[in-house]
């Protein structure tokens, strides 16, 4: 990763979150940083889609308000067919 795009910040954690960090990142032979950037941008796109989710069903539930008000409209225009 191009270090000229990085920024240094410090983070607090648990001690029992950072020992099973360790533990991982000596496992997978991957430093600490790049493990985190990896979690942090899999977790990024993970809320990403929950909140689509929640957009997208926003707008199915204003859509679905907008067709019923459309056929209140309409309720009567059938029988003027006939």
């Amino acid at each position: 990763m191009n270090k000229i795009n990085m920024v240094r910040k410090n983070v607090c954690f648990p001690n029992n979150l950072l020992s099973e960090t360790k533990e991982l990142t000596d496992k997978m032979d991957i430093n600490f940083s790049s493990f985190v950037r990896k979690a942090m941008e899999e977790y990024i796109a993970k809320i990403k889609i929950e909140l689509l989710k929640k957009e997208l069903a926003e707008q199915g539930r204003d859509t679905s308000k907008l067709n019923i008000e459309i056929c209140e409209d309409f309720k009567y225009a059938d029988g003027e067919m006939i």
